[in-house]
């Protein structure tokens, strides 16, 4: 019986050690979901209520829930509700106070202007950009925003273990007017009518 304990141990330490040697960063256990971009942000309040008034705020719900006949698939590079809290936070007037105490103080036409600078006409996936140019800030993808922006959205590899090329990959986009980069957290959540990339805990969210 010990005969047998010590040789499950040794094929268990081997074939974990593989695993680690060999890791990849595939993002999440469960990124394909059986409703709309829209009906997705209704399953998480602690990641998207605010996103969700703000889309309502700014009159956008077709774009987000498919019905709009001119953006049938979108990408969302998605900013959180941390994000969208600290834009109303830092948003303050001469005297230091704060502009806006809620998204729906925040005018319309701005709220739709902030949110279709995230937003694609059509269905991209983290490996539909190039690479970026270590280095450098070129390379990638260049894409136009239903708001009109232009971004540089890139794929990075991180070095593991020390080794170039073939640790976790990573996805940005580059605001080729602001200069604004940011980094997804968590990309290729996928939706019937599209896909969202979410966007870091600290990012800023503005106009791009």
């Amino acid at each position: 019986m010990m005969k047998i304990f010590y040789v499950f141990l040794v094929l268990w330490v081997v074939f974990t050690g593989c695993d680690n040697d060999f890791y990849h960063d595939s993002g999440l256990a469960d990124g394909k979901h059986d409703c709309t971009v829209w009906e997705y942000l209704q399953t998480d309040h602690y990641n998207w209520d605010s996103v969700i008034v703000m889309i309502e705020h700014a009159g956008l719900k077709d774009v987000f829930d498919g019905t709009n006949p001119g953006f049938q698939q979108i990408t969302f590079f998605a900013p959180t509700n941390l994000s969208i809290n600290q834009f109303l936070f830092k948003t303050t007037d001469e005297a230091g106070e704060m502009v806006y105490s809620s998204v729906k103080e925040v005018p319309a036409e701005l709220c739709r202007e902030m949110l279709l600078a995230h937003v694609l006409d059509r269905r991209m996936m983290k490996e539909d950009f190039d690479y970026e140019v270590k280095g450098t800030l070129t390379g990638g993808t260049m894409v136009t925003t239903i708001g009109g922006v232009e971004l540089r959205v890139y794929r990075t590899l991180t070095p593991y273990n020390g080794i170039p090329d073939i640790g976790p990959e990573s996805l940005f986009f580059h605001a080729v007017l602001s200069g604004h980069i940011a980094m997804v957290a968590s990309a290729d959540i996928e939706m019937t009518n599209g896909v969202v990339h979410s966007l870091s805990y600290t990012y800023e969210f503005t106009e791009l």
